[in-house]
């Protein structure tokens, strides 16, 4: 059930985008319309949706919510909660995203691991010694 909620919250969210652009579309017709009474040179609205790509910009919203549903499923405990980890996911994998990219603009890489017997007692390598 977890991934069917999870891909309506990534529905949820694809409706709010498309209602932006039919309200883009709707604001840019009232200004023509205010600006000259002329039909002819209204905004079309298929400058404002295009349907393959944004069937499949809905497509992956929706199969990144019920991934999202799925994996957090054992932490989470009701509807709401999986519907608005659905509609988070494209968010979050932009997040990490943008997150490994300012780690390299910064210059920074990741800590290089403990080397064997470097004094740190949880390195591989060097046997865990238990006083009595």
């Amino acid at each position: 059930m977890s991934i069917t909620y999870g891909a309506l919250g990534g529905l949820v969210v694809e409706i709010v985008v498309f209602y932006g652009r039919i309200a883009a579309w709707q604001a840019a017709r009232h200004r023509a319309l205010s600006r000259n009474r002329r039909r002819t040179q209204l905004p079309r609205l298929d400058k404002y949706i295009d349907p393959p790509s944004d069937a499949l910009a809905a497509l992956t919203r929706v199969s990144l919510g019920a991934g999202a549903g799925w994996i957090f499923s054992p932490q989470l405990t009701g509807a709401l909660a999986t519907v608005a980890v659905g509609a988070s996911a494209p968010a979050l994998l932009r997040q990490l995203g943008s997150a490994r990219t300012l780690q390299a603009a910064i210059g920074q890489s990741p800590p290089a691991p403990a080397e064997p017997g470097s004094g740190d007692p949880s390195s591989p390598g060097r046997p865990e010694v238990l006083e009595s």
